[in-house]
């Protein structure tokens, strides 16, 4: 059985995703309203919104598992609203990694070949492939608790990725992570979803993930959008909510400078200095700050401007 039609690679077919008019109601209470909205080939977007916002909901009408009341989704331009899960071309990875423990590695990333029954000779191609890009090669006869936390979550991404979606969903997916795993996985995570050009919708309660993840990001409330942009877009809009809901993060453009030892670094405001470890960085680059102000600490990331 041939694999999706969309293939991850340098010359893949990105597919888009648009949303028109979407409505659902549950259990007589309207979640989605009159939601629209449209995601490029190969962009990476964010849904973020207080819990109750309809942003499950919007997952699982995108996925295939609850049907609107009213609207559409899109995928490459193709009507998918009736088509049941297995025929969209959509894959997902959940916050509880979703990997089989009495499987390998190479068995969990395969699984959805064997489902599919793709030639093995084809299959084992694929596998080794997207062992690879996950940067597991080496692991594939490793059972799962054997592994990281970070680990299992790129098997769950491998073996996403392995059947060739068009489309692929994030809900929550590094929620389970500690704070330090997690912020190294969103980095490799993106990196390997940028590097396929995959269109990527990640659903999750944390700002600041989604604001480094995503070139996009949709503000849901109340089954409603509030607004939609760039981080920088959204975390400076003026709209009410939006002043009240993204809190304690800042975002500024820096550019770099050298110590007096030779090190990279940007200054922010009140004179603090952030080291830079990014590799061909050069004084007078400009990169991207976001600062996060929390009651005991302030954190920071960093990234090029040509990273988003």
């Amino acid at each position: 059985m041939p694999l999706s039609r969309a293939k991850t690679g340098p010359n893949a077919r990105m597919s888009s995703l648009e949303v028109r008019n979407l409505r659902k109601e549950l259990s007589g209470r309207p979640i989605l309203r009159d939601l629209s909205f449209h995601v490029p080939s190969g962009d990476i977007m964010s849904v973020i919104g207080p819990s109750g916002c309809g942003k499950t909901t919007l997952f699982r009408t995108i996925l295939g598992e609850l049907r609107p009341d009213a609207g559409q989704v899109r995928i490459d331009g193709e009507d998918v609203t009736d088509l049941p899960v297995q025929k969209r071309g959509v894959a997902i990875v959940y916050q509880s990694y979703a990997v089989f423990p009495h499987l390998t590695v190479g068995e969990n990333v395969g699984y959805g070949l064997r489902a599919r029954r793709v030639e093995s000779s084809k299959a084992k191609d694929r596998i080794r492939e997207m062992l690879e890009l996950a940067q597991l090669t080496g692991k594939e006869d490793r059972f799962p608790n054997e592994l990281s936390g970070g680990e299992r979550q790129r098997v769950a991404l491998a073996r996403a990725l392995a059947i060739e979606p068009r489309l692929l969903l994030l809900d929550e997916a590094f929620a389970a992570l500690d704070a330090t795993t997690r912020s190294e996985v969103v980095q490799e995570v993106r990196n390997i979803i940028r590097r396929l050009g995959l269109t990527t919708i990640l659903i999750t309660h944390d700002q600041e993930e989604a604001f480094l993840f995503s070139r996009h990001v949709l503000v849901l409330n109340a089954g409603q959008i509030v607004t939609q942009g760039t981080p920088e877009q959204v975390m400076t809009h003026e709209h009410p909510f939006i002043r009240d809901f993204v809190k304690m993060v800042l975002l500024t453009r820096q550019k770099v400078e050298l110590d007096g030892r030779g090190n990279p670094f940007v200054q922010v405001e009140g004179g603090q200095r952030i080291p830079l470890d990014i590799p061909g960085i050069v004084p007078g680059d400009e990169v991207h700050v976001m600062v996060k102000k929390g009651r005991k600490m302030t954190s920071f990331e960093v990234w090029r401007g040509d990273e988003r």
